[in-house]
């Protein structure tokens, strides 16, 4: 969706724009208002893998703190809600009470058709140049994970490792793709 506005806006504009559906997530980038509606139960079914199988481990271990689909600031008028994102345990400071003020460790995406242009521009511009270390997409219709890694303050896409997606920020985070599209029960050539 293009920004609905041509006005500069700020967080603190942001959480004064009414909710006019139920569930919808609203996005400032580069000031510009971004309404998403809210996701198809497949999408959820996919954070809600991550959720379990990453965010309870790494919490467990000690690592951080794993979030969904809250507030992240990293300037006035740029706030992102991402699907997943985690920040390492040295960094919880940026945690406020309702809002992410800086750049998470790792963020998740998982693609769907309205936010997936987004998603790989603006979106993946946006973390790159405001610091998130590691940017993962997750792909639905072409089954696939794809790890981006900031290296030189560019991302970097990190080819599967012995067929697993492995994180440089989480210590010992691998996902087996094949086990994440079956565990949201999508098998190999199943439509989307």
């Amino acid at each position: 969706m293009a920004p609905t506005t041509t006005r500069y806006l700020t967080y603190d504009d942001l959480v004064l724009i009414p909710e006019e559906r139920e569930g919808d997530r609203h996005e400032l980038i580069d000031g510009g208002s971004i309404v998403n509606p809210s996701p198809v139960p497949l999408h959820d079914a996919a954070v809600v893998w991550l959720v379990i199988n990453v965010g309870g481990p790494v919490v467990a271990a000690g690592h951080g703190q794993v979030f969904v689909r809250v507030d992240v600031r990293l300037a006035p008028g740029q706030v992102g809600v991402s699907d997943f994102l985690f920040i390492a345990r040295d960094r919880l400071a940026i945690v406020g009470a309702t809002v992410v003020d800086g750049a998470p460790d790792l963020v998740v995406e998982v693609l769907s058709p309205p936010t997936r242009t987004r998603d790989l521009g603006a979106k993946l511009a946006l973390y790159e140049r405001f610091g998130v270390r590691e940017y993962w997409t997750v792909d639905l219709e072409r089954r696939n994970l794809t790890s981006r890694v900031r290296v030189d303050g560019r991302y970097r896409e990190l080819p599967l490792a012995v067929g697993l997606l492995r994180s440089t920020v989480v210590p010992g985070l691998t996902i087996d793709p094949a086990e994440f599209f079956a565990g949201i029960g999508l098998a190999p050539n199943a439509p989307v």
